[in-house]
């Protein structure tokens, strides 16, 4: 792992048409952004949501590759949803990540415990106030 502290730059201009910009990181194209009104720009709380979904993925990955388990297949969905809190407005509530992942016949055991502890070693879970909750589905696949 690289030398702590570590540190992560982002860019924003905005793009003089409502809520419309441009965010960028060095070395990366720059990703249209705007309201959750924008149906060709991407909004700040489904950014949110799939960095928690992201980040889960990259844990259970990695952890996956150094317990040398065999990921035959892997995807998710997720969702968040937002409450209005008094006096204070909105705030996400929870967001549910849903990891689907295809393991060989016999590994589904090694497959929970690679998601578990994926799941509570996520940094951008360990860093949001709501909760980040999984429904994992376990798939296993015969041998061919």
């Amino acid at each position: 792992m690289a030398d702590l502290p570590m540190h992560y730059q982002t860019t924003y201009r905005w793009q003089k048409d409502a809520a419309a910009g441009l965010t960028g990181v060095e070395g990366h194209a720059d990703l249209p952004v705007g309201t959750p009104h924008d149906a060709d720009r991407f909004c700040p709380e489904h950014l949110l949501v799939a960095t928690a979904e992201i980040c889960l993925a990259n844990y259970v990955l990695l952890i996956a590759e150094r317990s040398r388990l065999d990921v035959l297949d892997y995807r998710s969905s997720a969702e968040g949803e937002l409450e209005r809190e008094e006096g204070a407005g909105y705030r996400f509530k929870r967001i549910l990540v849903r990891p689907e992942i295809t393991v060989g016949s016999g590994a589904e055991s090694l497959a929970e415990r690679v998601l578990d502890k994926a799941h509570r070693s996520c940094l951008i879970a360990r860093s949001l106030r709501c909760p980040v909750d999984i429904e994992p589905s376990i798939h296993a696949q015969a041998a061919t």
